[in-house]
C-alpha cells in the first residue's frame, strides 16, 4: 500500500517533468546606437558587474550574447554594437531581440548611426529604452537629447510619449541598476518574458570554426528546450548536438528559451542569421543573411583584398561596410596562412585580417614575396584606413618624398656614369627609387639606387648635408644641376 506523502514513481516523474518546463523567458536586449556614444562601456560594465556579484574567478566567453541576472530574474544581452558597418547584424540583432536600447552620448545628443539604428529598429518594431550615456561630464544634456529625439518621432515619457529613458555613466555604474529594472518592467508590460509553445527553435547569432571544437555555432534560443543528444535541423542538413556551452564556457545539457549557448555539432560553419529548430520544416533563414561570396571586381574597383576574420558575424560585417571600389577577391575565417599569402601573390590581392593574425613564419614569407598584409581590431579604423587609401588611388599614383640630393658633378667609375651629389633634404639611401627634376620639370623615367659611397667607403645611407656619390640601377639621363628624388609608393 502507498504511504502516506510518498508519490509514486509513474506520477512523480510526471511531476518532475513538468518542473522542467521554463515559465520565465529572459528578455533578450540588442544594444544600438553611433560609434564611441558608451556602447561597448555599457556592456563590459554590465558583465563585469555580475561576475562580481557573485561569479568569481569566471571569464565571460565571447559568444554574441550573455545573460545577467538581477534579482530573481535574467536578462539577455546580444553582444553586437559596432561602427555603423554592424547595421546588417545590428538588424538581425533587433529582429530576434525583444528589447532595443539607443544608447545616446548626452554630450553629443543624436549623431549618424543614431538616425540610422532608430531606422532598424522601427521596422523591427521592437520595444525601444533610450539609454544617455556619459551623464558624469560636465557637457552632458539630457534635455537636448530628449527634444532632438522629437524630430525622428521617438517621444519619451518625460515628453508625454510612451518611450522610458534612463540617464546613465557606464564609467562610474549609475544609473545602470536602473536600466536593468526598466528593462525588466518594460519587459513585464509588454508581456516579453511569457514562454512561448512549441518545439525548440533558435537563430544563429555568431560562427566559427575552432580548432579543438570543430564548427561551432553561438545560438540564441527563441522557443522550446535544446538538449545534449537531441537531433536539429539546420538548412538542408541535421545533426546531433555534441556539447553545449554557456556564456562562462560552462558545460549545460540544456538550454530553453532566452539562453545564449555555443552548439557543437554543425556539419559546416553556419551561416548568422540562420534558424536552427528541432522540425525539419523550420530551416528557412529568420532574417536575410547577407553571403559572404566574394563579389567580382568592377570598373569601380581601385582596391582588391583577400579579407580574413575571426568569426562569420565579423566577416559579413566587414564585408558588409567596405567602401565603394574594394574588391574582395577572398574571404575566410580563421588565422591567415601561407596559403593565403601564396594565392594574393599569385593574384595581387592585398590581406586584410580582423580579428585574426598570423604566424611570425607566415608574416616573414609575405614579406620575402613582396605581399602586403594588415591586420585590425578595430573595424571603423580597418574601414578609414581603406577609405583613406581608396581616396588616394583614385588621384593616381602618390609619392612619398624620402630625400632630395643636388647633382654637383660626374664621374665615370667602372664602366658606369656616377653622380656626384650633396644631399639637401631628407636622406638618400641604397635602394631607394628615385627621378630626376630638372629646371623644376620632372622627368619620365626613373631607376633605383644600386650604390651609394661616401669618398672610398660604401654607406647604406647618407643624410642632410652630405655629399656622396650615387650609382643607379640603369643608364639615366642626368645631368649637372639636376635634383635626385628618392621616394616611396603610397600603399596600405
Amino acid at each position: 500500500m502507498q504511504e502516506k506523502g510518498n508519490v509514486p514513481m509513474t506520477q512523480k516523474h510526471k511531476i518532475e517533468q513538468k518542473s522542467q518546463i521554463p515559465t520565465y523567458k529572459p528578455p533578450v536586449v540588442v544594444v544600438m546606437g553611433h560609434v564611441d556614444h558608451g556602447k561597448t562601456t555599457l556592456l563590459d560594465y554590465i558583465r563585469k558587474s555580475r561576475i562580481a556579484a557573485g561569479e568569481h574567478g569566471q571569464i565571460t566567453q565571447h559568444i554574441g550574447a550573455y545573460q545577467v541576472a538581477v534579482n530573481e530574474e535574467a536578462i539577455t544581452f546580444i553582444d553586437t554594437p559596432g561602427h555603423e558597418a554592424f547595421a546588417n547584424l545590428r538588424s538581425r540583432g533587433a529582429r530576434v531581440a525583444d528589447i532595443a536600447l539607443l544608447v545616446i552620448d548626452a554630450s553629443e545628443s543624436v549623431k549618424p548611426q543614431t538616425v540610422e539604428s532608430i531606422k532598424i529598429i522601427k521596422e523591427a518594431k521592437v520595444p525601444v529604452i533610450v539609454v544617455m550615456t556619459k551623464i558624469d561630464l560636465p557637457n552632458a544634456q539630457p534635455k537636448k537629447v530628449i527634444t532632438d529625439l522629437l524630430r525622428y518621432d521617438v517621444i519619451t515619457e518625460k515628453n508625454g510619449g510612451n518611450i522610458a529613458s534612463v540617464e546613465i555613466s557606464a564609467k562610474t555604474g549609475k544609473g545602470i541598476p536602473d536600466l536593468l529594472d526598466t528593462i525588466l518592467l518594460v519587459a513585464q508590460l509588454k508581456k516579453l518574458t511569457d514562454v512561448k509553445p512549441g518545439p525548440f527553435a533558435g537563430v544563429v547569432i555568431e560562427s566559427r570554426k575552432d580548432k579543438g571544437k570543430g564548427n561551432v555555432g553561438s545560438v540564441l534560443v527563441l522557443q522550446g528546450t535544446v538538449r545534449i543528444g537531441d537531433t536539429v535541423y539546420h538548412g538542408d542538413s541535421s545533426f546531433r548536438v555534441r556539447a553545449m556551452f554557456d556564456d562562462f564556457g560552462k558545460s549545460i545539457p540544456a538550454a530553453s528559451a532566452g539562453k545564449p549557448v555555443e552548439l557543437l555539432g554543425f556539419t559546416g560553419i553556419p551561416v548568422v542569421g540562420s534558424m536552427i529548430s528541432a522540425s525539419r520544416e523550420s530551416k528557412q533563414l529568420l532574417v536575410p543573411a547577407r553571403p559572404t561570396t566574394p563579389e567580382k571586381s568592377t570598373e569601380d574597383t581601385v582596391l582588391s583584398i583577400l579579407l580574413k576574420a575571426d568569426t562569420q558575424g565579423s566577416l559579413e560585417a566587414v564585408m558588409e561596410g567596405m567602401p565603394e571600389g574594394v574588391h574582395i577577391g577572398q574571404a575566410g575565417i580563421g588565422e591567415i596562412t601561407e596559403n593565403d599569402v601564396s594565392y594574393a601573390k599569385t593574384t595581387g590581392l592585398v590581406i586584410i585580417g580582423f580579428n585574426v593574425d598570423a604566424h611570425d613564419r607566415v608574416k616573414k614569407i609575405a614579406k620575402e614575396e613582396g605581399v602586403r598584409m594588415r591586420t585590425y581590431t578595430i573595424i571603423y579604423k580597418l574601414f578609414e584606413e581603406i577609405t583613406e587609401v581608396i581616396g588616394v588611388l583614385r588621384q593616381g599614383p602618390q609619392r612619398n618624398i624620402l630625400g632630395q640630393a643636388k647633382i654637383l658633378q660626374e664621374f665615370m667609375y667602372e664602366g658606369s656614369r656616377i653622380a656626384g651629389c650633396q644631399v639637401v633634404e631628407g636622406r638618400i639611401a641604397k635602394g631607394d627609387t628615385v627621378f630626376l627634376v630638372r629646371s623644376n620639370e620632372e622627368l619620365p623615367e626613373t631607376a633605383r639606387i644600386i650604390s651609394v659611397r661616401q669618398q672610398k667607403d660604401e654607406v647604406t645611407k647618407v643624410e642632410k648635408g652630405k655629399v656622396c656619390g650615387v650609382r643607379f640601377s640603369k643608364p639615366i639621363d642626368f645631368r649637372i644641376g639636376d635634383m635626385v628624388q628618392s621616394y616611396t609608393s603610397y600603399e596600405l
